[in-house]
Protein backbone atom coordinates (compact mmCIF):
# COMPACT_ATOMS: atom_id res chain seq x y z
CA UNK A 1 0.00 0.00 0.00
CA UNK A 2 1.41 3.38 -1.02
CA UNK A 3 0.35 7.01 -0.70
CA UNK A 4 -0.34 8.40 -4.17
CA UNK A 5 -1.57 11.90 -3.26
CA UNK A 6 -1.44 14.15 -0.22
CA UNK A 7 -3.92 16.99 0.04
CA UNK A 8 -3.57 19.58 2.80
CA UNK A 9 -5.60 22.67 3.59
CA UNK A 10 -5.24 25.08 6.52
CA UNK A 11 -2.98 22.80 8.52
CA UNK A 12 -0.11 24.58 10.28
CA UNK A 13 1.87 26.48 7.61
CA UNK A 14 -0.47 25.38 4.78
CA UNK A 15 -2.70 28.39 4.47
CA UNK A 16 -5.62 29.33 2.27
CA UNK A 17 -5.77 27.31 -0.92
CA UNK A 18 -5.56 23.47 -0.89
CA UNK A 19 -2.10 22.02 -1.53
CA UNK A 20 -1.72 18.77 -3.45
CA UNK A 21 1.38 16.61 -3.66
CA UNK A 22 1.08 14.06 -6.43
CA UNK A 23 3.24 10.95 -5.94
CA UNK A 24 1.90 9.17 -9.03
CA UNK A 25 0.06 5.87 -9.22
CA UNK A 26 3.14 4.00 -8.05
CA UNK A 27 3.33 5.96 -4.81
CA UNK A 28 6.87 7.28 -5.23
CA UNK A 29 9.23 8.28 -2.47
CA UNK A 30 9.44 12.03 -1.93
CA UNK A 31 12.59 14.14 -1.58
CA UNK A 32 11.96 17.73 -0.54
CA UNK A 33 14.24 20.73 -0.25
CA UNK A 34 12.77 23.50 1.84
CA UNK A 35 14.00 26.76 3.30
CA UNK A 36 13.50 27.19 7.03
CA UNK A 37 9.91 28.27 7.59
CA UNK A 38 8.79 27.11 4.16
CA UNK A 39 6.40 24.39 5.35
CA UNK A 40 8.40 21.18 4.94
CA UNK A 41 8.18 20.37 8.66
CA UNK A 42 4.44 21.03 8.50
CA UNK A 43 4.23 18.33 5.85
CA UNK A 44 6.20 15.98 8.10
CA UNK A 45 3.85 16.78 10.99
CA UNK A 46 0.76 16.34 8.81
CA UNK A 47 1.75 12.75 8.02
CA UNK A 48 2.76 12.01 11.60
CA UNK A 49 -0.41 13.47 13.17
CA UNK A 50 -2.62 11.75 10.60
CA UNK A 51 -1.26 8.36 11.66
CA UNK A 52 -1.03 9.14 15.39
CA UNK A 53 -4.67 10.24 15.46
CA UNK A 54 -5.64 6.67 14.54
CA UNK A 55 -5.10 5.56 18.14
CA UNK A 56 -4.61 8.70 20.19
CA UNK A 57 -7.71 10.86 20.65
CA UNK A 58 -5.58 13.72 21.98
CA UNK A 59 -4.70 14.44 18.35
CA UNK A 60 -7.49 16.80 17.35
CA UNK A 61 -7.28 18.57 14.01
CA UNK A 62 -8.35 21.92 15.45
CA UNK A 63 -5.16 21.98 17.55
CA UNK A 64 -3.16 22.15 14.32
CA UNK A 65 -5.49 24.40 12.32
CA UNK A 66 -3.75 27.43 10.83
CA UNK A 67 -4.43 30.30 13.26
CA UNK A 68 -4.81 32.94 10.55
CA UNK A 69 -7.93 31.52 8.98
CA UNK A 70 -11.27 30.24 10.28
CA UNK A 71 -12.09 28.21 7.18
CA UNK A 72 -12.03 24.51 8.07
CA UNK A 73 -9.03 22.54 6.93
CA UNK A 74 -8.18 18.90 6.31
CA UNK A 75 -5.55 16.33 5.47
CA UNK A 76 -6.48 13.76 2.85
CA UNK A 77 -4.38 10.76 1.90
CA UNK A 78 -5.00 8.87 -1.34
CA UNK A 79 -3.67 5.31 -1.39
CA UNK A 80 -3.35 2.38 -3.78
CA UNK A 81 -2.33 -1.20 -3.14
CA UNK A 82 -0.64 -1.18 -6.57
CA UNK A 83 -0.81 0.63 -9.90
CA UNK A 84 -3.85 -1.35 -11.07
CA UNK A 85 -5.96 -1.12 -7.91
CA UNK A 86 -8.58 1.50 -7.17
CA UNK A 87 -7.57 4.57 -5.23
CA UNK A 88 -8.90 4.94 -1.70
CA UNK A 89 -9.18 8.30 0.07
CA UNK A 90 -9.06 8.95 3.81
CA UNK A 91 -9.65 12.28 5.56
CA UNK A 92 -8.74 13.79 8.91
CA UNK A 93 -10.36 17.12 9.76
CA UNK A 94 -12.50 18.71 12.45
CA UNK A 95 -15.64 17.03 11.16
CA UNK A 96 -14.26 13.82 9.61
CA UNK A 97 -11.99 11.20 11.12
CA UNK A 98 -11.23 8.26 8.88
CA UNK A 99 -7.86 7.51 10.42
CA UNK A 100 -9.06 4.77 12.77
CA UNK A 101 -8.72 2.22 10.00
CA UNK A 102 -6.54 -0.83 10.90
CA UNK A 103 -4.21 0.18 8.07
CA UNK A 104 -3.24 3.42 9.85
CA UNK A 105 -3.27 1.89 13.32
CA UNK A 106 -0.66 -0.64 12.18
CA UNK A 107 1.37 2.02 10.38
CA UNK A 108 1.38 4.34 13.42
CA UNK A 109 2.90 1.59 15.58
CA UNK A 110 6.00 1.41 13.40
CA UNK A 111 7.36 4.76 14.67
CA UNK A 112 8.74 5.55 11.24
CA UNK A 113 9.10 9.28 11.94
CA UNK A 114 12.48 10.74 12.80
CA UNK A 115 13.68 14.33 13.09
CA UNK A 116 16.82 15.92 14.46
CA UNK A 117 15.16 16.58 17.84
CA UNK A 118 14.54 12.86 18.36
CA UNK A 119 18.23 12.10 17.90
CA UNK A 120 19.05 14.29 20.88
CA UNK A 121 17.40 11.78 23.21
CA UNK A 122 20.05 9.15 22.66
CA UNK A 123 23.00 11.24 23.82
CA UNK A 124 22.69 14.98 24.05
CA UNK A 125 20.08 15.10 26.81
CA UNK A 126 22.58 13.13 28.94
CA UNK A 127 25.48 15.57 28.55
CA UNK A 128 25.49 16.47 32.25
CA UNK A 129 25.16 12.86 33.37
CA UNK A 130 27.81 10.20 33.74
CA UNK A 131 25.58 7.59 32.08
CA UNK A 132 23.23 7.35 29.13
CA UNK A 133 20.04 5.68 30.33
CA UNK A 134 17.74 4.92 27.37
CA UNK A 135 15.13 2.93 29.29
CA UNK A 136 12.28 5.39 28.77
CA UNK A 137 13.26 6.02 25.16
CA UNK A 138 13.25 2.32 24.28
CA UNK A 139 10.54 0.85 26.53
CA UNK A 140 8.03 3.67 26.37
CA UNK A 141 8.70 4.80 22.83
CA UNK A 142 10.84 3.01 20.26
CA UNK A 143 10.14 -0.60 21.31
CA UNK A 144 6.73 -0.08 22.90
CA UNK A 145 4.82 -1.59 19.99
CA UNK A 146 7.15 -4.50 19.25
CA UNK A 147 5.46 -7.85 19.74
CA UNK A 148 6.80 -10.91 21.53
CA UNK A 149 6.99 -14.02 19.36
CA UNK A 150 6.16 -16.10 22.45
CA UNK A 151 3.20 -14.23 23.94
CA UNK A 152 1.93 -12.22 20.96
CA UNK A 153 1.79 -9.17 23.25
CA UNK A 154 3.39 -5.79 22.82
CA UNK A 155 6.12 -4.56 25.13
CA UNK A 156 3.83 -1.68 26.12
CA UNK A 157 1.17 -4.18 27.26
CA UNK A 158 3.73 -6.16 29.28
CA UNK A 159 5.02 -2.95 30.87
CA UNK A 160 1.50 -1.82 31.73
CA UNK A 161 0.83 -5.11 33.52
CA UNK A 162 3.53 -4.41 36.11
CA UNK A 163 2.54 -0.82 36.89
CA UNK A 164 0.89 0.40 40.14
CA UNK A 165 -1.27 -0.10 42.07
CA UNK A 166 0.90 -2.79 43.65
CA UNK A 167 -0.37 -5.54 46.01
CA UNK A 168 -0.51 -5.07 49.75
CA UNK A 169 2.61 -6.21 51.60
CA UNK A 170 0.86 -9.27 53.01
CA UNK A 171 -0.77 -10.28 49.68
CA UNK A 172 1.72 -13.08 49.05
CA UNK A 173 -0.04 -14.68 46.08
CA UNK A 174 -0.56 -11.39 44.27
CA UNK A 175 3.07 -10.40 44.83
CA UNK A 176 4.18 -13.77 43.43
CA UNK A 177 2.05 -13.17 40.31
CA UNK A 178 3.52 -9.66 39.93
CA UNK A 179 7.08 -10.96 40.23
CA UNK A 180 6.39 -13.64 37.64
CA UNK A 181 5.06 -10.95 35.29
CA UNK A 182 8.21 -8.90 35.94
CA UNK A 183 10.39 -11.92 35.15
CA UNK A 184 8.55 -12.44 31.85
CA UNK A 185 8.91 -8.74 31.04
CA UNK A 186 12.66 -8.90 31.72
CA UNK A 187 13.09 -11.91 29.43
CA UNK A 188 11.07 -10.36 26.61
CA UNK A 189 12.85 -7.00 26.87
CA UNK A 190 16.23 -8.74 26.84
CA UNK A 191 15.26 -10.53 23.61
CA UNK A 192 14.24 -7.26 22.00
CA UNK A 193 17.46 -5.55 23.07
CA UNK A 194 19.51 -8.37 21.58
CA UNK A 195 17.73 -7.95 18.25
CA UNK A 196 18.08 -4.18 18.41
CA UNK A 197 21.79 -4.37 19.26
CA UNK A 198 22.48 -6.74 16.36
CA UNK A 199 20.76 -4.55 13.79
CA UNK A 200 22.18 -1.28 15.18
CA UNK A 201 25.77 -2.56 15.07
CA UNK A 202 25.18 -3.85 11.53
CA UNK A 203 23.92 -0.46 10.37
CA UNK A 204 26.76 1.33 12.15
CA UNK A 205 29.23 -0.63 10.03
CA UNK A 206 27.76 1.06 6.96
CA UNK A 207 29.14 4.37 8.25
CA UNK A 208 32.64 2.91 8.22
CA UNK A 209 33.16 3.31 11.96
CA UNK A 210 34.58 0.55 14.15
CA UNK A 211 31.83 1.25 16.67
CA UNK A 212 29.52 -1.22 18.39
CA UNK A 213 26.68 -0.61 20.82
CA UNK A 214 25.54 -2.60 23.83
CA UNK A 215 22.39 -2.25 25.92
CA UNK A 216 23.14 -3.05 29.55
CA UNK A 217 19.87 -4.13 31.16
CA UNK A 218 20.09 -5.80 34.56
CA UNK A 219 16.37 -6.36 34.90
CA UNK A 220 13.40 -4.86 36.74
CA UNK A 221 12.89 -5.96 40.35
CA UNK A 222 10.02 -5.38 42.74
CA UNK A 223 10.98 -3.58 45.94
CA UNK A 224 8.56 -5.06 48.50
CA UNK A 225 9.56 -2.67 51.27
CA UNK A 226 8.96 0.52 49.30
CA UNK A 227 6.29 -0.93 46.96
CA UNK A 228 8.05 0.27 43.84
CA UNK A 229 9.98 -1.00 40.82
CA UNK A 230 13.74 -0.83 40.80
CA UNK A 231 16.13 -1.19 37.89
CA UNK A 232 14.54 1.07 35.28
CA UNK A 233 17.84 1.41 33.50
CA UNK A 234 19.09 0.45 30.06
CA UNK A 235 22.59 1.85 29.87
CA UNK A 236 23.89 2.54 26.40
CA UNK A 237 27.46 1.29 26.20
CA UNK A 238 29.76 1.90 23.24
CA UNK A 239 32.85 0.06 22.06
CA UNK A 240 35.30 1.89 19.82
CA UNK A 241 37.88 -0.39 18.16
CA UNK A 242 36.70 -3.11 20.59
CA UNK A 243 37.53 -0.91 23.55
CA UNK A 244 34.90 0.18 26.06
CA UNK A 245 34.49 3.94 26.02
CA UNK A 246 33.35 5.34 29.40
CA UNK A 247 31.42 8.56 28.98
CA UNK A 248 31.24 7.95 25.23
CA UNK A 249 28.67 10.76 24.92
CA UNK A 250 31.42 13.17 25.96
CA UNK A 251 34.30 11.47 24.19
CA UNK A 252 33.02 10.71 20.67
CA UNK A 253 32.56 13.46 18.11
CA UNK A 254 29.18 14.64 16.91
CA UNK A 255 29.34 12.64 13.68
CA UNK A 256 29.80 9.32 15.51
CA UNK A 257 27.14 10.14 18.09
CA UNK A 258 24.69 11.05 15.30
CA UNK A 259 25.52 7.82 13.47
CA UNK A 260 24.86 5.82 16.64
CA UNK A 261 21.53 7.59 17.15
CA UNK A 262 20.47 7.02 13.53
CA UNK A 263 21.44 3.33 13.79
CA UNK A 264 19.35 2.90 16.95
CA UNK A 265 16.31 4.61 15.44
CA UNK A 266 16.54 2.81 12.11
CA UNK A 267 16.98 -0.53 13.89
CA UNK A 268 13.96 0.11 16.11
CA UNK A 269 11.84 0.63 12.99
CA UNK A 270 13.05 -2.64 11.49
CA UNK A 271 11.97 -4.68 14.54
CA UNK A 272 8.39 -3.34 14.51
CA UNK A 273 5.37 -5.49 13.54
CA UNK A 274 4.66 -5.83 9.83
CA UNK A 275 2.35 -3.26 8.27
CA UNK A 276 0.80 -2.95 4.80
CA UNK A 277 1.56 0.78 4.86
CA UNK A 278 5.24 1.30 5.63
CA UNK A 279 6.29 4.92 5.99
CA UNK A 280 9.70 6.34 6.84
CA UNK A 281 9.77 10.12 7.26
CA UNK A 282 13.09 11.89 7.90
CA UNK A 283 13.16 15.60 8.68
CA UNK A 284 16.68 17.08 8.73
CA UNK A 285 18.09 14.10 10.65
CA UNK A 286 21.62 14.63 9.34
CA UNK A 287 22.39 17.96 10.96
CA UNK A 288 25.90 17.74 12.35
CA UNK A 289 27.14 15.16 9.85
CA UNK A 290 29.59 16.14 7.14
CA UNK A 291 29.00 14.92 3.60
CA UNK A 292 31.15 11.80 3.88
CA UNK A 293 29.07 10.67 6.85
CA UNK A 294 25.79 11.47 5.11
CA UNK A 295 26.39 9.41 1.99
CA UNK A 296 26.08 6.01 3.77
CA UNK A 297 22.53 6.94 4.76
CA UNK A 298 21.48 6.70 1.09
CA UNK A 299 22.87 3.16 0.90
CA UNK A 300 21.22 2.23 4.22
CA UNK A 301 17.83 3.41 2.97
CA UNK A 302 18.23 1.44 -0.24
CA UNK A 303 19.34 -1.75 1.53
CA UNK A 304 17.07 -1.79 4.58
CA UNK A 305 14.05 0.30 3.61
CA UNK A 306 13.45 -0.53 -0.04
CA UNK A 307 9.86 -1.62 0.74
CA UNK A 308 9.07 1.59 2.65
CA UNK A 309 7.66 4.79 1.21
CA UNK A 310 10.25 7.38 2.19
CA UNK A 311 9.68 11.08 2.82
CA UNK A 312 13.09 12.75 2.95
CA UNK A 313 13.09 16.44 3.91
CA UNK A 314 16.10 18.75 4.16
CA UNK A 315 16.99 22.44 4.27
CA UNK A 316 20.47 21.70 2.85
CA UNK A 317 20.43 22.44 -0.86
CA UNK A 318 23.72 20.67 -1.58
CA UNK A 319 22.56 17.52 0.20
CA UNK A 320 19.25 17.67 -1.68
CA UNK A 321 21.09 17.75 -5.00
CA UNK A 322 23.34 14.83 -4.01
CA UNK A 323 20.41 12.65 -2.93
CA UNK A 324 18.57 13.63 -6.09
CA UNK A 325 21.51 12.52 -8.23
CA UNK A 326 21.93 9.24 -6.36
CA UNK A 327 18.30 8.11 -6.46
CA UNK A 328 16.23 6.77 -9.32
CA UNK A 329 13.66 9.05 -10.91
CA UNK A 330 11.37 6.06 -11.48
CA UNK A 331 11.12 5.59 -7.69
CA UNK A 332 11.41 9.15 -6.40
CA UNK A 333 9.56 12.43 -6.71
CA UNK A 334 11.53 15.65 -6.17
CA UNK A 335 10.03 18.89 -4.93
CA UNK A 336 10.92 22.22 -3.35
CA UNK A 337 9.25 24.38 -0.72
CA UNK A 338 9.66 28.13 -0.45
CA UNK A 339 7.68 30.73 1.44
CA UNK A 340 5.99 33.84 0.15
CA UNK A 341 5.13 36.84 2.28
CA UNK A 342 1.65 38.27 2.05
CA UNK A 343 0.22 41.30 3.89
CA UNK A 344 -1.32 38.88 6.39
CA UNK A 345 0.98 35.87 6.59
CA UNK A 346 3.72 33.72 5.10
CA UNK A 347 2.47 30.92 2.86
CA UNK A 348 4.31 27.91 1.48
CA UNK A 349 5.08 27.68 -2.22
CA UNK A 350 5.32 24.08 -3.41
CA UNK A 351 7.01 23.34 -6.72
CA UNK A 352 7.70 19.96 -8.25
CA UNK A 353 11.32 19.72 -9.25
CA UNK A 354 11.88 18.58 -12.81
CA UNK A 355 14.87 17.17 -14.66
CA UNK A 356 17.34 19.82 -15.74
CA UNK A 357 16.69 19.19 -19.41
CA UNK A 358 12.96 19.73 -18.86
CA UNK A 359 13.78 23.12 -17.34
CA UNK A 360 16.13 23.84 -20.24
CA UNK A 361 13.35 23.14 -22.74
CA UNK A 362 11.00 25.46 -20.88
CA UNK A 363 13.50 28.32 -21.02
CA UNK A 364 14.15 27.50 -24.67
CA UNK A 365 10.45 27.85 -25.45
CA UNK A 366 10.48 31.22 -23.66
CA UNK A 367 13.51 32.37 -25.72
CA UNK A 368 15.73 32.69 -22.63
CA UNK A 369 18.74 30.97 -24.19
CA UNK A 370 21.24 31.89 -21.51
CA UNK A 371 19.15 30.26 -18.77
CA UNK A 372 18.49 27.38 -21.12
CA UNK A 373 22.22 26.83 -21.66
CA UNK A 374 22.90 26.81 -17.92
CA UNK A 375 20.38 24.01 -17.41
CA UNK A 376 21.71 22.06 -20.41
CA UNK A 377 25.20 22.32 -18.94
CA UNK A 378 23.93 21.26 -15.50
CA UNK A 379 22.16 18.27 -17.06
CA UNK A 380 25.39 17.33 -18.84
CA UNK A 381 27.43 17.58 -15.63
CA UNK A 382 24.88 15.61 -13.64
CA UNK A 383 24.84 12.82 -16.23
CA UNK A 384 28.60 12.38 -16.43
CA UNK A 385 29.19 12.65 -12.66
CA UNK A 386 26.49 10.07 -11.95
CA UNK A 387 27.94 7.75 -14.58
CA UNK A 388 31.47 8.02 -13.20
CA UNK A 389 30.13 7.26 -9.76
CA UNK A 390 28.06 4.30 -10.99
CA UNK A 391 30.97 2.79 -12.90
CA UNK A 392 33.55 3.84 -10.29
CA UNK A 393 35.70 5.45 -12.97
CA UNK A 394 39.00 6.97 -11.83
CA UNK A 395 38.84 10.76 -11.98
CA UNK A 396 41.73 13.22 -11.63
CA UNK A 397 42.65 13.66 -7.97
CA UNK A 398 42.23 16.99 -6.24
CA UNK A 399 42.58 17.76 -2.54
CA UNK A 400 39.61 20.06 -2.93
CA UNK A 401 36.74 18.20 -4.69
CA UNK A 402 35.21 21.57 -5.54
CA UNK A 403 38.09 22.16 -7.95
CA UNK A 404 37.11 19.18 -10.09
CA UNK A 405 35.59 20.32 -13.37
CA UNK A 406 33.20 18.72 -15.81
CA UNK A 407 36.22 18.14 -18.06
CA UNK A 408 37.71 15.77 -15.46
CA UNK A 409 34.61 13.55 -15.49
CA UNK A 410 34.11 13.83 -19.26
CA UNK A 411 37.75 12.83 -19.88
CA UNK A 412 37.34 9.76 -17.65
CA UNK A 413 34.36 8.62 -19.73
CA UNK A 414 36.05 9.29 -23.07
CA UNK A 415 39.18 7.40 -22.01
CA UNK A 416 37.15 4.25 -21.36
CA UNK A 417 35.61 4.32 -24.85
CA UNK A 418 32.06 3.85 -23.63
CA UNK A 419 30.52 6.06 -26.30
CA UNK A 420 30.56 6.22 -30.08
CA UNK A 421 32.84 8.84 -31.57
CA UNK A 422 29.94 10.54 -33.31
CA UNK A 423 28.23 11.30 -29.99
CA UNK A 424 31.51 12.39 -28.38
CA UNK A 425 32.22 14.77 -31.26
CA UNK A 426 28.70 16.18 -31.06
CA UNK A 427 29.03 16.87 -27.33
CA UNK A 428 32.48 18.43 -27.86
CA UNK A 429 31.09 20.72 -30.52
CA UNK A 430 28.24 22.03 -28.43
CA UNK A 431 30.38 22.37 -25.32
CA UNK A 432 32.81 24.58 -27.21
CA UNK A 433 30.39 26.85 -29.03
CA UNK A 434 27.19 26.83 -26.95
CA UNK A 435 27.29 25.50 -23.39
CA UNK A 436 30.46 27.09 -22.07
CA UNK A 437 30.16 30.57 -23.68
CA UNK A 438 26.49 30.99 -22.82
CA UNK A 439 27.12 29.98 -19.20
CA UNK A 440 29.49 32.88 -18.65
CA UNK A 441 29.34 36.65 -18.91
CA UNK A 442 30.42 36.82 -22.52
CA UNK A 443 28.68 38.27 -25.53
CA UNK A 444 27.99 35.60 -28.14
CA UNK A 445 25.84 35.23 -31.19
CA UNK A 446 22.89 33.10 -30.14
CA UNK A 447 21.60 30.71 -32.79
CA UNK A 448 18.35 29.03 -31.83
CA UNK A 449 18.98 25.95 -33.93
CA UNK A 450 22.33 25.30 -32.24
CA UNK A 451 20.74 25.62 -28.78
CA UNK A 452 18.16 23.07 -29.85
CA UNK A 453 20.94 20.80 -31.09
CA UNK A 454 22.71 21.06 -27.73
CA UNK A 455 19.53 19.93 -25.95
CA UNK A 456 19.25 16.93 -28.27
CA UNK A 457 22.93 16.04 -27.83
CA UNK A 458 22.79 16.03 -24.03
CA UNK A 459 19.49 14.12 -24.14
CA UNK A 460 21.13 11.48 -26.35
CA UNK A 461 24.07 11.34 -23.96
CA UNK A 462 21.78 10.77 -20.97
CA UNK A 463 20.01 7.94 -22.78
CA UNK A 464 23.24 6.24 -23.84
CA UNK A 465 24.79 6.45 -20.38
CA UNK A 466 21.67 4.94 -18.81
CA UNK A 467 21.99 1.92 -21.11
CA UNK A 468 25.56 1.21 -20.02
Amino acid sequence: MRITKIKIKNFRAFYGRPYQLNLHRAGKNLLIYGENGSGKSSLYLALECFLESSEDDSYQFENYQNIFIADAGYIKLHLRADRRSNEQTYEWSQSVKETNDPLFIEASKANGFLDYKALLETHYVHRESGIVNVFDLLVKNLLANTVSALTGRSLADDWEDIQPPFPRRNATNQIAILEEQIENFNLELADRLTELRTKASEILEKFGYDVKVEFDFQGITYNRDNKMLDGEQILLKVKFFDRDIPLHHRFLNEAKLSAIAIAIYFSSILVQPESDLKILALDDVLIGLDMSNRLPVIDILEEYFSDYQIFFLTYDRTWYEIVRQRTEESKWKYAEFYFKKTPENEIPIYEEDRPYLAKAKEYFDNNDYKACAIYIRTAFEEAIKNFCDKKRLPVRYSEDPKKLTSEDFWTAIKNEAFLQNSLINEIELYRKFILNPLSHATIVNIIKKEISGAIDAVENLEQELKKL
